[in-house]
């Protein structure tokens, strides 16, 4: 879970167990070095297909402009989430410990809530609780912490070497909040790997969401890393919300075979601790942090990643009388076994392509002045708050490396999404105009790293996916500046990023004229042919309205 300074633990992930999990955009740019153009694509020009594996839900997404909500920094290595402790609001993102902040769109006022334990422990190399708080009462707080241990014969907590141990655990506040505590430490362990126990084991099962529908606390956790990885995916445990979550109370889903004696069958019959458990399919284990939408009456969950672009998740729609009704009727079947989520539709352009190994590099003695962006620990919050409901807006979450940067160099992000149901327009993202002191003018769908550029305001949306009939837009550097070409990046540029799609042409949906301006030694756009005062060089293309 943790990304710690070099001298204390490496950083967990090993370069390239992010690689793509399904085959997205046939173009793209290779690596290139600065000062010389990058290879061309490798299809016909604008020749962009949709990624592979993406569906059609139904519903039509916007991403706003990105929000710095904190950084640089060296912490966070856990999915950011909020929750209100009486008309205050608070927020939980640390490194290797859970950190409470005061929150109001920035962080401040840090406390530590829960610490990692002591040598030997199975939380000593780190406990963060997930977005899993459950209000049993006003005071009375359940919170369902990953936590991890180091893994048999190891000497440090290398979370690089894939050589720590995940378990999930509980704690319990009583006065909403201020102060938790583990009841029966160290034997609050709720689920563990396969054939693990609380203390002892190599299996993993954690970075676990606990979200309450009816009458079951659900925990859906993955199992993919460690010392003894088990399938990657999500895989679903539960306990009965009377029993708030204790030991020995959460039993996992798992399809057994058949045998001589019984046909196959699925069931939560599985202990939570040591026992089996079965994937439940069509859902990244990046988008675990899942909310309910009430727009969408349907689950959803986020992943952000350079190499796969960012995806929002959907479950079936969920129907019923009551919002309790929908809520289980798109999770669960008939007979309470949870259903395959529907799939994904993309919202935001892989960096470059999904290959490059350059992007969402791990490894802080890895990463360097060749890495790319790195996109980690994604989330989701409704807007005011609310860690698991959303509604037709929301914010996204996710901590970003900027090009170059190690670890110490954490930013946090959030984006206001805004959903549109039994919509068929296309997906796109806020383009934007940012300014500094100085009159220069930056455009890019990501805030520029200086927080000296402001934002002042949308030139137009573009498509957030290839399709056909569009350009790739890159956003490309030359000594110091940046500037959009459509296609590739002109000569004697390099590539920054991909940060969307255009039309050549106008038609019905593109209908916003964008313009390649330069003033004052920077390039930005202009929907206006006098580039507000500045020189015109070039019309790029045709962007999208606002939905």
């Amino acid at each position: 879970m943790q990304l710690r300074p070099k001298s204390i633990l490496r950083p967990r992930w090993r370069l390239g167990l992010v690689a793509a999990v399904a085959a997205t955009l046939s173009v793209g740019l290779l690596p290139s070095t600065e000062g010389a153009a990058p290879a061309p694509a490798v299809s016909a020009p604008g020749s962009a297909a949709v990624a592979a594996g993406a569906a059609d839900l139904g519903f039509a997404v916007q991403l706003g402009p990105e929000q710095r909500v904190t950084g640089p920094t060296n912490q966070g290595d856990n999915p950011f989430f909020s929750e209100k402790r009486g008309t205050k609001l608070y927020a939980y993102f640390g490194t290797s410990r859970t950190i409470e902040w005061r929150f109001n769109g920035r962080l401040t006022n840090p406390r530590i809530i829960l610490n990692r334990g002591g040598a030997g422990k199975f939380d000593e190399c780190g406990a963060w609780m997930q977005g899993s708080i459950q209000k049993i009462t006003a005071q009375r707080w359940v919170a369902f912490y990953h936590a991890e241990g180091k893994g048999p014969g190891s000497d440090d907590c290398d979370h690089y070497g894939d050589t720590t141990v995940w378990r999930m655990a509980r704690a319990v506040t009583t006065n909403g909040g201020k102060t938790w505590r583990r009841p029966g430490y160290p034997n609050n362990v709720v689920v563990a790997g396969v054939g693990a126990t609380a203390s002892t084991g190599v299996t993993n099962a954690g970075t676990g969401r606990v979200v309450k529908v009816g009458d079951y606390f659900y925990m859906f956790f993955k199992t993919a890393h460690g010392p003894k990885p088990g399938p990657s995916g999500i895989q679903v445990a539960r306990s009965p919300v009377s029993s708030e979550g204790a030991p020995g109370s959460w039993k996992k889903y798992f399809c057994h075979p058949a045998t001589i004696l019984q046909p196959a069958y699925c069931a939560f019959d599985e202990n939570g601790i040591g026992g089996k458990s079965t994937q439940i399919g069509g859902i990244s284990e990046k988008a675990r942090y899942i909310a309910w939408n009430s727009a969408l009456n349907r689950w959803i969950g986020f992943d952000a990643s350079g190499a796969r672009g960012f995806r929002l998740f959907a479950s079936e729609v969920g129907t019923g009388a009551t919002a309790d009704a929908r809520q289980a009727d798109a999770l669960f079947d008939g007979d309470g076994n949870p259903k395959r989520w529907m799939n994904y539709t993309d919202t935001y352009p892989l960096v470059s392509t999904e290959n490059d190994p350059y992007v969402d590099q791990w490894g802080g003695h890895i990463r360097n002045r060749r890495s790319k962006q790195l996109y980690a620990y994604p989330s989701i919050g409704g807007l005011d708050g609310n860690s698991w409901l959303t509604g037709s807006q929301f914010y996204v979450y996710y901590v970003k490396l900027f090009p170059g940067d190690k670890f110490t160099h954490r930013y946090l992000f959030r984006r206001k999404v805004t959903v549109v149901p039994n919509s068929d327009a296309f997906n796109r993202v806020e383009l934007t105009l940012y300014r500094n002191g100085t009159g220069q003018r930056r455009s890019s769908t990501e805030a520029p790293k200086e927080k000296a550029f402001r934002r002042v305001g949308a030139t137009g949306y573009l498509l957030s996916h290839g399709a056909t009939g569009w350009k790739q837009v890159f956003d490309c550097v030359r000594r110091g500046d940046h500037a959009l070409f459509a296609e590739r990046c002109k000569t004697g540029w390099r590539a920054n990023r991909r940060v969307g799609f255009i039309r050549p042409r106008t038609n019905d949906v593109a209908t916003v004229p964008i313009y390649r301006c330069f003033a004052k030694r920077s390039h930005y756009v202009s929907t206006s042919p006098g580039c507000g005062g500045g020189k015109r060089e070039a019309r790029i293309g045709f962007a999208l309205t606002s939905l």
